[in-house]
């Protein structure tokens, strides 16, 4: 929701000395904005970090006067509405913080009714391509603040939340199709051994390796059954892998390389994989583009094969993967 009261609320000479905004108020205040985006991540399934800029986007919507009490109509439309809705702003963020995005998007349609059908209908046709371009320092201004003061702290326990639940549901999946390659594995054996018998008759005795713990649990008999396509499909993410190095003693988190490559190229991302270490800083992150976004690529790491981001005042070297500079770079000194 737009923050206007609570801002005056905090700011009051009266108050603001002596009084503390407890989380749990903090997220009463917002619930009707807690309400929608567990409506986006949970019910409709999207993508964490694009829900989040989405709430930004939709509180900034409110605060620019553009569709007043936006959020708390939201909590009634049907979850069909809500999806629509939330595609077109996430159009919307792209057209922001990508120009070429936007470039091309701007050149091919001058009817903003065929992309934002929606918001069109609820700004009462204010809110166009054109304003959006013309004002896009503006609004990706307001859309970092309402990141950084509000959605952070209103959302970050759904976030978490959601994440694991991802994170548990894709072990799962995992581990169903570990055990179930180890059935036809099985079959086959029996098979081969017993062509003319009936193959439920036979029993063969040998240990069965154990299933994949944790996420490093994709290995042994498992990885080795790959097939074909599976394969073709790993190369190919692997060619739109950023590898990313950090400073040691300069630590820095998944969440602020999230944040500067959203607000930096846009909702690129596919996958961060973080080195994995105990006690100690990742020094270097994988960082897979999703599929559409293959041709940010150059972009990305610059037309030399190598760029510099600086994140938080923290060094990010982004370069093309290769799968050699996992190995090396776990024993290389990071400047």
């Amino acid at each position: 929701m737009a923050c206007p009261l609570f801002s005056a609320f905090m700011e009051n000479p009266s108050s603001s000395a002596t009084a503390v905004v407890t989380r749990e108020e903090f997220h009463t205040f917002h619930k009707i904005d807690r309400t929608v985006f567990t409506r986006l991540v949970y019910t409709l399934s999207r993508d964490v970090d694009q829900s989040f800029l989405a709430m930004g986007f939709l509180m900034m919507l409110e605060q620019f006067g553009y569709a007043p009490d936006l959020i708390a109509s939201l909590c009634s439309v049907p979850d069909t509405v809500l999806d629509a809705l939330a595609n077109e702003v996430s159009v919307c963020i792209n057209l922001l913080f990508n120009h070429h995005f936007a470039s091309t998007v701007l050149a091919a349609n001058n009817d903003a009714n065929t992309i934002l059908p929606l918001l069109l209908r609820i700004t009462k046709g204010r809110f166009t391509l054109t304003l959006i371009n013309a004002n896009r320092e503006i609004f990706c201004t307001s859309l970092t603040n309402n990141w950084n003061d509000f959605c952070v702290r209103a959302f970050e326990d759904i976030c978490e939340k959601v994440r694991k639940f991802n994170r548990e549901k894709l072990m799962a999946l995992e581990r169903e199709k570990y055990f179930e390659e180890l059935r036809n594995l099985r079959l086959g054996c029996l098979q081969q051994l017993s062509p003319n018998r009936n193959v439920q008759n036979v029993t063969v005795a040998y240990p069965l390796p154990p299933p994949p713990v944790g996420e490093e649990g994709n290995t042994g008999a498992a990885a080795r059954m790959l097939s074909e396509e599976e394969r073709a499909a790993r190369a190919a993410a692997e060619e739109r892998t950023v590898f990313l190095t950090f400073s040691k003693g300069y630590p820095i988190s998944e969440e602020e390389v999230r944040v500067y490559i959203i607000r930096r190229f846009g909702d690129v991302i596919g996958t961060i994989e973080m080195q994995q270490v105990e006690g100690e800083q990742p020094l270097f992150a994988k960082l897979v583009l999703k599929p559409s976004f293959a041709s940010m690529m150059e972009e990305i790491v610059s037309a030399k094969g190598k760029n510099k981001f600086t994140i938080n005042g923290k060094h990010v070297w982004a370069r093309k993967y290769v799968r050699k500079n996992m190995f090396a770079a776990s024993s290389s000194t990071h400047v």
